[in-house]
Parts: C-alpha cells; sequence; structure tokens
C-alpha cells in the first residue's frame, strides 16, 4: 500500500512543499522540462518525507523517486535511515564519480554505476527492504544486496534524504509503499492487489524490481496446478482515457508474458486485461490518490 508520494504538482513554485520536514538547509520546489521538482538551493540540506505516524518503519517496504543533479560534484546524495538520531545505515551516490557505496554498521560496499557519466542525467533510485535485508537499485541496476542490516542501533524509524552540493541537485516522485509480508497463499482474499509491479512511466516493460511479487505469483502457480489468474491492469487519470486503457492492457499482457517466459507458467493459465483510469480507488486529485490507482490487480480464476 502506497503510503507517501509526491511529485511536487500540489504545491506552488519557489516554495517548500507541504508534505516535508525540513531538517537543515533551504530547499524550493522547482520546474524543470515541464516537471516539478525539490530542489536543494543550499550547499547542504536534509529533508525527510511526512510519513504516517509510526513507531518504526513496516517490516517490507519500498522507497523510489528520480534524483539529478545537473553538473559534476560531489557525493551529492546521503540517504540515511535513522532510529532517533543513530544510524541504521547509509547510500552515497554518485561516490567516488559513479559508484553506489553502502555502509551498515562494519558492512561496506562501493560497486559502479552502469552507463559512464551520471551527471546531468534523471536517475531512478530505490530501496526495497524485506525484514532484515536491504537492496538498491539505481536505474534498475542492483547496486546492493544486504542479508541484514545492522541491527545494533535497532530498526529504523526515519529515513533522510540530504543533498550536498552547490550544483542544486533536486528529487521528484517519491513514493513510500508498506510491502506485503510473503504468504502461503497470496489469493486467500481472492484477490492480490500489488503496488510492487514498476514500469516507467508510459512503458508496458516489467521492471526487474518487480521480482519479488512475481516470484510470489509463480510459486503458488507451481503448486498449485490447477489455479488459473486474471491480470488486471490499472492506471491513473492522466492522459487520455483511451491512451491508459491501451497502456494498462499492455502492462497486463507484458506481466503474464514475464510470468511465462521468466518463471514458466504456461502462457494459457493467465486471462489478461486493463482497465485504465475507470475504476479508481483513490482521489486521482492528489499525488497520493494517484499513485494508489497506479496498480495491478490478480484474480484466481
Amino acid at each position: 500500500m502506497v503510503k507517501f508520494f509526491d511529485d511536487f504538482t500540489q504545491d506552488e513554485l519557489g516554495e517548500f512543499p507541504v508534505g516535508w520536514q525540513l531538517k537543515a538547509g533551504t530547499f524550493e520546489v522547482a520546474e524543470r522540462e515541464g516537471q516539478r521538482w525539490l530542489r536543494c538551493t543550499s550547499i547542504e540540506g536534509d529533508v525527510r518525507m511526512k510519513l504516517p505516524a509510526m513507531t518504526a518503519l513496516p517490516e517490507y517496504w519500498t522507497l523510489d523517486f528520480d534524483f539529478i543533479c545537473p553538473e559534476p560534484s560531489g557525493n551529492v546524495l546521503t540517504m540515511k535511515a535513522l532510529n532517533g538520531d543513530q544510524e541504521v545505515w547509509n547510500a552515497v551516490f554518485p561516490y567516488s564519480g559513479q559508484n553506489l557505496a553502502f555502509t551498515t554498521g562494519d558492512v561496506f560496499s562501493n560497486t559502479p554505476v552502469e552507463g559512464g557519466n551520471v551527471w546531468g542525467k534523471v536517475h531512478h533510485v530505490m530501496f526495497m527492504a524485506r525484514g532484515a535485508g536491504l537492496k538498491v537499485y539505481i536505474n534498475r541496476q542492483r547496486l546492493a544486496s544486504i542479508p541484514e542490516i545492522n541491527a545494533a542501533a535497532g530498526a529504523p524509524t526515519s529515513i533522510n534524504f540530504h543533498l550536498w552540493s552547490d550544483k542544486e541537485p533536486m528529487i521528484t516522485n517519491v513514493r513510500f509503499a508498506e510491502g506485503n509480508k510473503p504468504v502461503a497463499d497470496p489469493f486467500a482474499n481472492g484477490k492480490l492487489v500489488t503496488y510492487g509491479i514498476y514500469f516507467d512511466s508510459g512503458s508496458d516493460v516489467v521492471q526487474p524490481e518487480s521480482a519479488p511479487v512475481l516470484r510470489t505469483i509463480a510459486a503458488y502457480m507451481e503448486k498449485n496446478a490447477a489455479v488459473n489468474v486474471q491480470i488486471v491492469g490499472h492506471t491513473d487519470n492522466q492522459g487520455k482515457s483511451d491512451e491508459n486503457i491501451d497502456l494498462s492492457k499492455r502492462r497486463a499482457a507484458s506481466v503474464a508474458k514475464v510470468l511465462s517466459d521468466q518463471f514458466k507458467i504456461a502462457a494459457d493459465r493467465f486471462k489478461t486485461d486493463g482497465l485504465g483510469d475507470t475504476k479508481s480507488v483513490a482521489d486521482n486529485a492528489k499525488p497520493e490518490g494517484r499513485a494508489m490507482n497506479r496498480r495491478v490487480e490478480f484474480t484466481k480464476l
């Protein structure tokens, strides 16, 4: 379930966004190539999402967002998971030019990012927590896979975005979602509604970060050979309705193809459809609502 989403379209240009806490520095909502961003205008700054009240982050969660630094700089982006004021882990990008560095306790990793020069490009960053484990992706490349984060400081209660550069780095499309704990029967309630199938905007290509959900579906279908599944895609109301329906249909078909091709589930065990924005479950007038409406549903037949 999506707990937080912000693309800054609800905020005034030049203002600090209402969905965030300022911890240090100066930030403002800015526009770049027709898209809203949160820009750090001080050399150093810290911001934090205003998440729903919780004593700790969920056991299963994902955080993803877009990031850009327009010009070469230093270690611009540092993500810090905190328990109170104690650091549980941190991730730095770019580190030493074009790497991702990850630290938790005595564990340190330093992995190069594919694609050469990282400056002036939009990068999609994702953190995926599964119990004590954590994976980090940039542009669909997995750069850190930590089986167990350092528990000495306790479980994380918050995540800070730390930006450090005089080149005005920016973030947007920030989404924090609580994931479902793996269960033996994902269809115990008859339907599985998931926000863990990932596509680029306007694309029907299933991204590698979708593997945990797909693996759960495939494992269940392998054990239950008589079960067939309907896959239905849904979108928000951005764009034309007929194009949204077409996109949602193509996305559902792509999910079925991945399950068939990569997970070896017979293709004839799937039916697919797409309903575009015709079955909204939240208010499309709000960024969080649009994020809730972008989903894939699996129903046991």
